[in-house]
């Protein structure tokens, strides 16, 4: 229909017209592509991607696409930018074993899904999704994905609050984890505490790091409430204090060190000088007496 003709594909023929427009970003010859922007266009599906066995970086977020397809020949794609669509399910992934990046936020995602063969993947946000209306296995697919470091499940449907035991602990490199705006933070108590004190390598929880003092607090009430954090806290700032000394005096010492060795250089120069005089002047005095001296 003429509506239909309206939509925007991602044909040859499109592409051609926006390379051309666009002769700064992209080279004319498809394959020699490594980076696609084609974000907030109105396409409603992936396609043609096959033109660029070479694609390792691809912005298609803000569109109205509904699956995750057509990507097949794009082996060596690294970073895949589809946040703000329509999709509903994760898949079509099986073939991108290069992927480190995946951006799957703003969708309508209820199930984290295939993502067994992506060994390289790092990052993952899935940020407001509708993630666990079906309970916490709707995120066991996490679980296939061991090298994951950066997840973004914020302002989901997460409330069950064994999503920690069986999910999130059993993630061996997780250091940075966005779980706000889920129902489950405020059923678990003391919430932040024990996320950092169950997950030993999280660096980054929420809206701010977790330093090491952040874990040796929440690591120590847990372990016995806030009379055990009180003397934790004492604990590290004796530590502190002793390491500012030790410094303070390792600095002193360098001072002094640093002295004494220019005071030594500077005596080794005088004495060396006064020996320099001291042989010119006994030089000086052999020559005098080796003269034969005239007689009137």
């Amino acid at each position: 229909t003429e509506q239909e003709e309206d939509i925007p594909r991602i044909t040859p023929a499109y592409l051609k017209k926006w390379f051309r427009a666009n002769p700064k970003m992209y080279y004319s010859t498809f394959e020699l592509n490594e980076t696609l922007y084609l974000h907030y266009k109105g396409f409603r599906k992936v396609e043609s991607m096959e033109l660029f066995p070479d694609l390792r970086v691809l912005y298609i977020e803000g569109n109205c696409i509904k699956k995750i397809e057509g990507l097949e020949e794009n082996k060596g794609l690294r970073c895949l930018y589809m946040h703000e669509n329509m999709i509903d399910k994760m898949e079509g992934m099986e073939k991108l074993d290069d992927l480190r990046n995946l951006n799957l936020s703003e969708n309508a995602i209820t199930k984290v899904e295939g993502l067994a063969n992506c060994p390289k993947l790092e990052n993952l946000q899935l940020k407001r999704n509708r993630i666990g209306v079906n309970g916490w296995k709707d995120l066991e697919g996490l679980l296939e994905c061991p090298s994951l470091s950066c997840i973004d499940l914020s302002y989901n449907h997460i409330e069950e609050v064994e999503v920690l035991e069986n999910i999130l602990e059993k993630m061996p490199k997780l250091k940075v984890l966005y779980l706000n705006g889920n129902g489950v933070c405020k059923k678990i108590k003391n919430y932040r505490k024990v996320l950092i004190s169950r997950l030993k390598v999280l660096t980054y929880l929420d809206d701010r790091p977790v330093f090491e003092d952040d874990r040796r607090y929440a690591e120590a009430f847990v372990r016995g409430g806030m009379e055990a954090e009180r003397e934790e806290r004492k604990k590290y700032k004796e530590e502190k204090m002793e390491a500012e000394r030790k410094n303070r005096e390792a600095f002193q010492e360098m001072i002094e060190k640093a002295r004494k060795e220019a005071a030594d250089e500077k005596a080794e120069k005088k004495e060396s000088h006064e020996s320099i005089r001291e042989k010119r002047y006994q030089r000086a005095k052999l020559r005098d007496q080796t003269i034969p001296q005239s007689h009137g």
